[in-house]
């Protein structure tokens, strides 16, 4: 599928590159520019001290890419080159690039500001523009093409070639809604005139209110949110890992890493200017009161007795920040329930920590069959390497408690699944492999100075000494790759999946920063910067940085094809070894051997040719390289429709033959953390209903309703491997098609 500009994941494609068409006043013009505060200043002085002094590459400010730091700042506000031509960007350059040093020395981000304002002026100049442009509809039977990504396109070089672009662009964005809206059977000559000028006027009501909310967002850009961007611009030209956090990041980090915050237990989303509630969290203080809905709307908020503040319109994070506040603290609402929309009611919130559970570890026991022989295997699913500094939840913790589960139903084999598993922290990385091995080594760290610390398992406690395989993907990151690889050097764990994880080898600390004494309150919340201070080896001294921890087992993916790794990242820190750690495992240590490992890879190798899954699995992929090869679409009508059509057909032949292999999953039974189900009992209690017969940690095992693929092959391996531990003949072995 080809994807809008606008759609491409990062802040300002979120709150920029979406920024592309607004309708508006007829008198358009900009409201007052922003502008940085004194605060900024320290903070900025303070950041490029800390870069300086922190950063493992010890590169000073002086020696920063003044070119490349201005490329990297505007492809940040405008990386699909809609707004600027070639002379603005040059304009730029000139300008700042002699002085750019000095102002970070200084702490002014007078530059950063300066091309911000000439790029919301300029957003607000183009809107014009396009609304006129829209006044009628975009012609649909032109032989015209769109490139959706520029981002590797050189700057229009005069303001009529941009007027090209964005007049094929409009064309674009108005086919697409009208292709939406008519019948994907049907080719242009199917399509009455009523029902093609209906979908028109529709698509224009559509677009029209889209962009009316995009000028509203654009708006609402504040100074803090231009700083964040231009600083974190700057710190991604020392590695792609270290960023600015000002104080609404921070907060969302500390939450993500800890998983639990304090507030009132609900999500929420903005829909048309009105705060929805899309849940309510199991057993939070929303959920307790019994007087919120889901799709509830949200009017107004007061703080405690205080005076209510109309929240209609207002941005999502800074109602948020209104709803959120300290433990055991009174919150008011005015809401407009979904049940009865005609009036409205006011709810007060006792506000509470929130654990954030559908985010910890998971697990469930799969009944691996063959033939008439069933084997119990475990898979641990772990989002991420979580951690608190007090009683919260930790990664190691919540594994072990699983583990503990599994041999308690007698499972013979454990998967760990870290293909969504993004990092966390490194001790939880280091204590969550010790569960695996009784000691040794599992990370080697080395600072900026050249030094080298090991980090070891010393525990000789094994919460698992059976065949263990990783799953890992492209998205594997961090301490995922610390735990594969260092499990994969001691010979513990087979790693399964793509052909190499992400390859980030790089270690951040966050540091909060320090306040001069005029703005040093112990009431400030600070800003802080997640700056990479290590680089992590394995055991065997080689560097997961850039390659990775390449599989055991490979299984097709379209990952490969992806840009998700750490070599497509910009500024990545280069890679290399340092020696290894001697170490010697315990002889009774249950681990694999070479030969049993080709075995292995043999048996699943014949099973990825023979099992139609990955055939599949195959067509998938090419399907995928073939849709990348699209570099641009057709603006006529006629011809998407065809297009739209036979890409339809395949997309229906891919689904209906993956929809045929429901009957191969396994059935499995899922195994619930103590404290999930606590806030299971606890969500039950506080809506009224009865325990029976709904906290049972042992429910039946069920057949999912989709095949996975990969974690269903890995299942097999795992079998394998149990058959090699307890010395089945394999030369016996059944038919793959029978597993």
């Amino acid at each position: 599928m080809t994807t809008h500009p606008l759609h491409k994941k990062s802040l300002f494609d979120i709150a920029f590159l979406t920024l592309i068409f607004v309708a508006c006043s007829p008198n358009l013009q900009s409201k007052n520019e922003l502008q940085p505060t004194a605060l900024m200043k320290h903070e900025t002085k303070w950041l490029v001290e800390a870069l300086e002094k922190a950063h493992y590459s010890k590169v000073s400010i002086k020696n920063l890419d003044r070119d490349g730091f201005i490329d990297h700042y505007l492809q940040k506000l405008d990386n699909q080159k809609l707004y600027f031509i070639n002379s603005e960007v040059e304009g730029f350059k000139k300008s700042y690039e002699p002085t750019l040093v000095t102002y970070f020395e200084q702490g002014n981000l007078f530059p950063g500001f300066e091309i911000y304002n000439s790029y919301k002026s300029n957003s607000l100049e183009r809107i014009k523009w396009a609304i006129e442009f829209l006044t009628e509809y975009p012609k649909l039977d032109s032989n015209r093409t769109y490139a959706p990504d520029r981002t590797e396109l050189d700057w229009a070089s005069s303001v009529k070639e941009l007027d090209e672009t964005w007049k094929n662009l409009i064309t674009f964005e108005f086919l697409n809604e009208t292709l939406a809206k008519l019948d994907t059977n049907e080719t242009l000559d199917d399509i009455s005139e009523s029902n093609l000028t209906a979908a028109k006027q529709e698509s224009q009501k559509v677009l029209l209110k889209r962009y009316s909310r995009w000028q509203k967002n654009l708006e609402e850009f504040e100074a803090g949110d231009v700083q964040e961007l231009y600083l974190t611009a700057l710190t991604q030209m020392f590695d792609p890992h270290t960023t600015f956090m000002n104080l609404k990041e921070k907060e969302k980090f500390d939450q993500q890493m800890n998983n639990e915050f304090v507030g009132i237990g609900a999500r929420l989303s903005d829909e048309d200017g009105y705060c929805t509630i899309k849940g309510l969290l199991p057993g939070g203080p929303a959920e307790a009161s019994r007087e919120l809905e889901t799709n509830d709307i949200i009017l107004k908020v007061a703080q405690s007795d205080g005076d209510f503040v109309d929240v209609v319109d207002m941005k999502l994070p800074k109602i948020v920040e209104l709803i959120k506040g300290p433990k055991d603290t009174v919150v008011r609402l005015e809401i407009r329930p979904v049940n009865n929309p005609s009036t409205s009611k006011v709810v007060s919130i006792i506000r509470d920590k929130i654990k954030l559970t559908e985010n910890l570890a998971s697990g469930k026991i799969h009944q691996v069959q063959n033939g008439k022989t069933i084997k119990r295997i475990g898979v641990v699913e772990l989002p991420s390497f979580y951690g608190s500094s007090g009683n919260g939840p930790k990664a190691t913790d919540d594994v072990e408690e699983i583990i503990s589960k599994f041999k308690n139903s007698g499972i013979e084999g454990i998967i760990l699944d870290l293909r969504r598993n993004g990092g966390g922290y490194l001790s939880e990385a280091v204590n969550l492999a010790g569960l695996f091995i009784s000691r040794g080594p599992v990370v080697q760290v080395k600072n900026t100075d050249g030094s080298i610390r090991k980090k070891f398992d010393f525990n000789p406690k094994l919460a698992w000494n059976g065949p263990l395989a990783i799953l890992v993907s492209r998205f594997s990151a961090s301490a995922s790759e610390i735990v594969a690889g260092a499990l994969k050097n001691h010979s513990r764990a087979i790693i399964i999946g793509d052909p190499t994880t992400h390859g980030k080898g790089t270690v951040q600390s966050l540091i909060q920063m320090n306040l001069p004494f005029n703005f040093n309150h112990a009431n400030i919340k600070k800003s802080a910067a997640k700056i990479t201070i290590q680089k992590y080896y394995l055991p065997s001294g080689s560097s997961t940085q850039i390659y990775g921890v390449e599989s055991d087992i490979v299984m097709p993916t379209i990952n490969t094809f992806r840009p998700i790794g750490e070599s497509d990242l910009d500024y990545a820190l280069k890679s290399d070894t340092i020696p290894p750690v001697n170490s010697r495992r315990p002889q009774n240590e249950f681990v694999y051997d070479i030969h049993n490992l080709m075995k292995l890879k043999e048996f699943s190798q014949k099973r990825q040719n023979t099992y139609e899954e990955f055939d599949y699995l195959n067509d998938s992929v090419e399907w995928f390289k073939q849709k990348q090869k699209e570099k641009v679409m057709s603006l006529n009508l006629s011809e998407r429709l065809i297009k739209r059509k036979s890409d339809e057909l395949k997309n229906d032949e891919l689904n209906d033959i993956y929809e045929s292999f429901s009957e191969k999953s396994f059935p499995e039974q899922e195994i619930v953390l103590n404290i999930v189900q606590q806030q299971k009992e606890k969500s039950l209690i506080a809506r009224g209903e009865s325990l029976e017969g709904d906290v049972d940690n042992n429910e039946s095992f069920q057949k999912p309703e989709n095949l996975d693929i990969r974690l269903t092959e890995s299942l097999r391996i795992v079998w394998d491997w149990i058959d090699i531990r307890d010395g089945t003949n394999l030369s016996k072995k059944p038919n793959p098609t029978e597993i």
